[in-house]
């Protein structure tokens, strides 16, 4: 058992319609125990100064949603998130748009803002590699697994960028993930963070599909392996439950409730994508 495993924090919000027409806002309904906060709904899922903080990436983008004849704009999510506390944004928060559920996700980043899932995986690449082990092997030498609110003076989940996660000496679940998600994405692999829970408490890992096969990659571990076939098919890997997948472009909501170890087929619903500005 990972005793270093955080939870991470993953709220589920409602946009407010009436932002761009006066609709009544419904709160949705949570599987796990939630927090009200004006009208939107937080559920608990499961970073110091970067020596990047000259070079900002693009996060700015709209999220176009399958079903929907207008974008979701970022703007939209943070006039909301605005109105919250500095402790209540660091939730990760799940939207709906125009009455199509959890259409994509939002996490705040270190520079207090919040942005879509998506835009952290920003097209970074440490360096040239044509073995696909090298991204996990270097992740496990070279970044500590550390609590948010140990980093963060008590906030909950805060989101590092890919080339944020590189540079940054600590980092939790997530930015783990998403380094290793946006590398693999630049040698070719389809890669993807999934969101959901590994033995009940909340978590990010990658799926990565390779030759039609899906691997679960346990971005956080430090086991230094020096060989893709050590890595874990995702049929095999036990206790993770996924909710949640995305990557640079795309976001997918699993269709139901049941658990699964497949990530691939009609049980997963592409909700969306991410278009960056």
């Amino acid at each position: 058992m990972r005793h270093w495993i955080v939870p991470c924090l993953l709220g589920v919000a409602l946009l407010l319609p009436e932002l761009l027409r006066n609709a009544a806002e419904q709160p949705r309904e949570s599987r796990a125990p939630t927090q009200q906060i004006e009208g939107e709904i937080h559920r608990d899922f499961g970073s110091d100064s970067t020596s990047t903080e000259n070079y900002r990436d693009r996060q700015h983008g709209v999220v176009r949603v399958t079903g929907t004849s207008q974008p979701l704009p970022e703007e939209t999510i943070q006039q909301i998130v605005a109105k919250r506390s500095t402790e209540q944004s660091a939730y990760v928060s799940v939207w709906n748009w125009q009455g199509i559920p959890m259409v994509t996700a939002s996490a705040r980043g270190l520079d207090s803002k919040h942005h879509f899932a998506n835009s952290y995986l920003v097209g970074f690449r440490p360096f040239k590699t044509s073995q696909l082990w090298v991204p996990l092997y270097t992740l496990a030498i070279r970044k500590e697994y550390q609590y948010d609110h140990l980093q963060y003076a008590g906030l909950s989940d805060i989101w590092q960028t890919s080339r944020q996660a590189f540079y940054q000496k600590r980092g939790d679940c997530e930015d783990h993930a998403i380094l290793l998600a946006d590398w693999l994405i630049e040698l070719g692999v389809d890669a993807r963070v999934a969101l959901g829970t590994h033995n009940g408490q909340g978590h990010a890992w990658v799926v990565a599909i390779v030759d039609n096969k899906e691997y679960l990659l346990e971005a956080t571990s430090k086991r230094r392996q020096s060989s893709w076939q050590a890595m874990p098919l995702a049929e095999l890997a036990e206790g993770y439950e996924a909710e949640f997948q995305f990557n640079r472009n795309f976001f997918w909501a699993k269709k139901d409730s049941g658990p699964t170890r497949k990530y691939r087929g009609s049980h997963w619903i592409k909700k969306s994508q991410f278009i960056r500005s």
